[in-house]
């Protein structure tokens, strides 16, 4: 089955510039912008505090929850969690959307991220981060319709993926 060309949902390890970098490809392209973690939010208040009341597996279960209602998104550049494409019910409600990879070197995500709130970054090393980010890497690679490097000017990346993946300004 074609590949649907009306959303791009962007996904990449924490730091991966996925906010930063969808929110001048959904200005570049005239579409909606959508962030998968600021709809939780929204919702259900911050993402460290589900974390410690409910545990991650809660915080999953909502985020397959906003992927299957994202399925027919019109227009829209979603930036993703960094483990949002964890989850097979994910992969299976994204099946049919252009989901790119924003690849970021591990040093360059660690060193945007280490002295944030986040709750993976709080609770674990460095060492067993870039083990986390080994993982996802593979999963995010398997799951992609392409990837894309994401270490240069924001607008070139937005360039590239508007080209990449064959994409038409509203």
């Amino acid at each position: 089955m074609e590949k649907r060309q009306n959303s791009i949902f962007l996904c990449g390890f924490m730091g991966a510039g996925k906010t930063t970098l969808g929110k001048s490809l959904a200005q570049e392209l005239g579409w909606h912008f959508l962030d998968t973690d600021a709809c939780i939010e929204e919702q259900h208040g911050p993402i460290p505090q589900i974390f410690a009341q409910h545990g991650e597996a809660y915080f999953r279960e909502l985020e397959a929850e906003i992927a299957q209602k994202m399925q027919n998104t019109e227009k829209t550049v979603v930036s993703t969690g960094g483990g949002f494409m964890m989850s097979p019910k994910v992969q299976e409600s994204l099946n049919n959307q252009t989901v790119v990879y924003l690849s970021v070197d591990f040093e360059e995500c660690y060193r945007r991220i280490a002295a944030s709130e986040r709750p993976l970054v709080k609770s674990n090393t460095k060492e067993a981060l870039f083990a986390l980010y080994q993982h996802r890497d593979a999963i995010y690679r398997s799951v992609c319709s392409t990837v894309i490097e994401n270490s240069g000017k924001t607008q070139d990346t937005v360039q590239e993926i508007i080209t990449q993946c064959d994409l038409v300004r509203a």
